[in-house]
């Protein structure tokens, strides 16, 4: 478990050294690879990762709809699967509608990473481990997701309708932080089997 929640911690760590790096005009970064140089998204690079984190909630979610062996980690498996679906194809319809084509960007591409090494992290967790390392990366996920919406996305995004689309999203989010945080704790306080 010890191994999990570190890359958790380093998932949020890259995620506030490339937020502080948009508004910093250094190049170094304590990030190997990872510049933060002043970083400009345009409406369609923004557009590409709240897509990169609705189609990593719905990965994560079908992996704990078929392996969680809790049923509130299932419940809220299914849940993210069903809201994030929904979440990605109203981006889907805001692009067509706006002309924007979703682009990638140093962001999108290292959130994109990160998902695929997390995934990759869970093959070997089983049962109540798995379980609660799903709900780490669920709290994880969304309090990054959170973070860029407020420090990032919504300040640089210049199309009205995808504002209010990343404002709806945001409160989305919140309210799946809302819900995860007591089914993690309450796997993490249960005694070990």
């Amino acid at each position: 478990m010890h191994g999990v929640r570190g890359w958790m911690g380093a998932l949020l760590a890259g995620a506030v050294v490339f937020a502080v790096g948009c508004m910093s005009e250094s190049s170094e970064s304590p990030v190997p690879g990872l510049s933060t140089q002043t970083v400009e998204l345009t409406d369609a690079q923004i557009l590409r990762v709240v897509q990169v984190a609705n189609e990593s909630e719905v990965a994560f979610g079908a992996l704990g709809q078929s392996r969680a062996t809790t049923a509130s980690v299932r419940d809220f498996s299914v849940k993210m699967v069903t809201e994030h679906t929904v979440a990605r194809e109203e981006l889907g319809l805001l692009a067509v509608d706006q002309g924007l084509r979703p682009a990638d960007s140093e962001l999108s591409s290292m959130l994109m990473a990160e998902a695929q090494h997390m995934m990759a992290e869970m093959d070997s967790l089983e049962g109540t481990r798995f379980d609660l390392a799903l709900m780490d990366v669920q709290l994880a996920l969304h309090a990054r997701t959170a973070m860029l919406m407020d420090s990032l996305l919504l300040s640089q995004s210049d199309n009205e309708a995808l504002r209010q689309a990343l404002t709806a999203q945001r409160k989305t989010v919140q309210g799946h932080l809302e819900e995860a945080l007591p089914i993690q704790k309450a796997l993490f306080d249960a005694p070990a089997p």
